[in-house]
């Protein structure tokens, strides 16, 4: 059975990983970039299901530098890099995961514009997303992602 990592801050994406796709897939979840690191260090997965917010995370669980972000993209503010990396942060740890050697596909639940998700294939490789939690097109695109591996 292929395996699946979900990458969230909450349980919303493992709840419904377990519901509708746990048939097709065991999965394991992480709840930041340390927990992902150790779990892919225990274990072999076939895919990541991403999700790209984490508006739960505290500012120390986050992947980035809030005082280089702030300095960089918001003049020293640190609340708006806080909130810029939170809703970033599913991007931002797969990027860390791909700096890290882990090349697995992604998928994304989250209606990209087609150029946005276009860059994030040019920069990270197998990315994908669906707008929505509809299990058969995520099931579909992790079988497709994951057909390779």
């Amino acid at each position: 059975m292929k395996r699946i990592l979900v990458i969230e801050d909450g349980s919303e994406y493992e709840e419904f990983a377990r519901l509708f796709l746990s048939v097709t897939f065991a999965l394991e979840a992480a709840h930041s970039l340390g927990e992902a690191l150790r779990a892919l260090g225990n274990t072999r997965f076939d895919g990541f299901l991403i999700d790209l917010r984490f508006d739960r995370a505290s500012e120390a669980e986050l992947t980035g530098d809030v005082g280089e972000t702030a300095d960089r993209l918001f003049a020293g503010d640190r609340g708006e890099a806080v909130r810029y990396l939170k809703d970033h942060q599913g991007v931002l740890i797969l990027a860390a995961l791909r700096a890290a050697g882990h090349r697995q596909p992604a998928v994304f639940v989250h209606d990209f514009p087609k150029r946005q998700l276009d860059n994030l294939v040019s920069l990270y490789g197998a990315v994908s997303a669906v707008p929505s939690f509809d299990a058969a097109a995520i099931r579909r695109r992790l079988e497709a992602s994951t057909s390779d591996g």
